[in-house]
């Protein structure tokens, strides 16, 4: 096709703003990096994902600071992410290390991320600023989404007790709990025994999970598992126990 070369550039845009061979961009950050950082110009053309199940190839019409109009020149239908559908239910950290977590499972292909308040939770997040940080974590995955080539966007929820989503762990193949207990069962262990499609990872925060919570945890069908014998950081036992689910070859469903 002729005309300017594909820019090395995706954006997102929901399917409520895509019609049948129109864009319409009117999100301000997305805007102010097209127009003013990377200075786009009509005729240059990009790519767009809907952050369910489609990708296009767009010229942009028309570009200013509140609105781009794009034309669609080709779509193609995503394919889902192959593999075994994970959600990581994490005990809220620092800022920077929440940031970085959301970040990071996006682009090991998490499907749900759940920040979670547990009993041993130090860091506090209360009223208007609830809303602020689940747009702020939501703004983060979308960016991450952009920079690693997914489609589909991860569900952010909001802050959740532990008590809560634990009732939920039934509905999942498997549910997995790692905390620092001695007997309990290697990750590789229990994951290679298994042929789950589904399943939930929960992660405690820097004082591990309280005795209470274990027991409520294994009541709902949860398994204890260790993840080594290091003591590790919420950070680093997030993205170590997600990653393994993502990567390991043997028996969980691809």
């Amino acid at each position: 096709m002729g005309g300017k070369p594909l820019i090395n550039m995706r954006i997102y845009c929901p399917v409520e703003s895509i019609t049948k061979d129109k864009i319409i961009v009117s999100d301000k950050r997305q805007l102010h990096h097209m127009f003013s950082v990377l200075r786009l110009e009509e005729g240059d053309r990009i790519e767009v994902f809907d952050g369910k199940s489609r990708e296009y190839e767009c010229r942009i019409n028309r570009l200013c600071k509140d609105k781009a109009d794009l034309a669609i020149l080709n779509t193609k239908t995503a394919h889902s992410f192959k593999g075994v559908r994970i959600a990581l239910a994490c005990a809220l950290a620092k800022k920077a290390k929440i940031d970085f977590i959301i970040e990071k499972a996006t682009e090991l292909g998490v499907d749900t991320v759940i920040p979670l308040h547990t009993q041993r939770t130090v860091v506090e997040v209360s009223g208007v600023k609830l809303g602020d940080r689940l747009r702020r974590w939501q703004n983060i995955a979308m960016e991450a989404s952009k920079q690693c080539g997914r489609i589909h966007l991860p569900k952010i929820e909001p802050v959740s007790e532990f008590k809560d989503v634990v009732l939920k762990a039934k509905e999942y193949e498997l549910a997995l709990i790692p905390h620092l207990g001695i007997k309990n069962k290697p990750l590789k262990d229990i994951v290679s025994k298994s042929n789950a499609a589904s399943v939930i990872v929960f992660i405690g925060p820097e004082g591990d999970f309280s005795e209470e919570e274990i027991m409520l945890a294994k009541k709902n069908g949860c398994r204890e598992v260790s993840l080594g014998e290091l003591t590790l950081k919420v950070d680093t036992a997030a993205i170590a126990a997600v990653a393994f689910l993502r990567l390991y070859p043997v028996n969980l469903r691809g």
